[in-house]
């Protein structure tokens, strides 16, 4: 059976988001806040990304245009993030409204392009970007978990 770049982007965005999860939850609590070299992005912050960068890309997907999170948005996500158990709940809630927007393109618009400050992204593009911005901090956070000595794989 033949899937669309929709059903691709949805299927791979559900799996980031519970790989994500799974690695979030894998993390020794003391070490989710923990900046690693004194300089590091904590694991929450990078978890509290993907959760503002699905919502822009839910966003950018049902409006067609390029945009940023409004910044009325990005102070309640980012005050309703300050926990792990929290967190993880917006990120499925955007991960959830990721989907949908992206299961809300047709297949035969994925062609279409919308502009943005680094020139032309197609639909098809914009489907898969919040997915890549996803496993991106997955590892991210499977390297932080080396660095206290976690040498698991967590997914």
């Amino acid at each position: 059976m033949r899937m669309t770049v929709p059903q691709i982007a949805a299927s791979r965005s559900q799996r980031a988001v519970n790989d994500l999860t799974a690695a979030a939850r894998s993390t020794q609590p003391d070490k989710v806040t923990w900046v690693a070299q004194g300089e590091a992005r904590t694991v929450l912050d990078q978890l509290t990304e993907c959760v503002v960068a699905n919502l822009k890309w839910r966003d950018i997907l049902r409006t067609r245009q390029y945009g940023n999170v409004p910044r009325e948005l990005l102070e309640k996500t980012l005050a309703e993030c300050g926990t792990l158990p929290d967190t993880l709940a917006r990120l499925e809630q955007s991960g959830g409204e990721l989907i949908s927007a992206i299961l809300a393109v047709p297949d035969e618009d994925t062609a279409d392009e919308i502009e943005s400050p680094w020139g032309p992204y197609s639909l098809a593009d914009c489907c898969l970007h919040a997915y890549w911005n996803m496993v991106y901090h997955e590892g991210q956070i499977n390297y932080v978990q080396t660095l206290y000595g976690d040498t698991e794989e967590h997914y």
